[in-house]
């Protein structure tokens, strides 16, 4: 339903998901000049060429969103809705630590490596997926203390 705020939570979090796999998430730079501009799916290279070493980015990301959107959908159980709230975090989380270790491959000696802003979304999106969850358990809380009244 739309109306309830986790569902607003779970869709903020989703757009953001998508920000982040349409916008450069890192640059890399030698003495000042760029080297390479790191997406979701791809390394931009300054030579024109795309390298793809970077797209298990992408995948997690992108099964993110999708379940992300699923989530948004279940919500008849709240149980399950709040289970692929805490999953779709790990997943993120995952993005990250694979986030930072191919920062930290592809840079190599003498390369400095430069946050994006797209690569900031995915942290907001936690913090939407956090409260969506909170809100979710506040539903069910209201639910269960009503089935006990009647």
């Amino acid at each position: 339903m739309i109306q309830r705020k986790q569902t607003l939570f779970m869709l903020v979090a989703v757009v953001l998901s998508i920000l982040c796999l349409s916008l450069p998430i890192g640059t890399f730079m030698n003495e000042g000049m760029r080297v390479a501009t790191e997406y979701n799916l791809w390394l931009y290279t300054m030579q024109g060429t795309r390298q793809f070493t970077t797209c298990p980015l992408f995948v997690i990301l992108l099964l993110s969103t999708i379940l992300g959107i699923y989530t948004i959908f279940a919500y008849h159980n709240r149980v399950i809705q709040a289970r692929l709230c805490t999953f779709n975090m790990l997943l993120i989380v995952g993005w990250y630590i694979l986030f930072t270790v191919f920062s930290q491959i592809l840079g190599g000696k003498g390369v400095e490596f430069q946050m994006e802003i797209g690569s900031g979304a995915p942290a907001f999106a936690i913090a939407m997926y956090f409260l969506a969850y909170k809100a979710i358990w506040a539903d069910e809380k209201l639910v269960r203390a009503a089935d006990r009244i009647r």
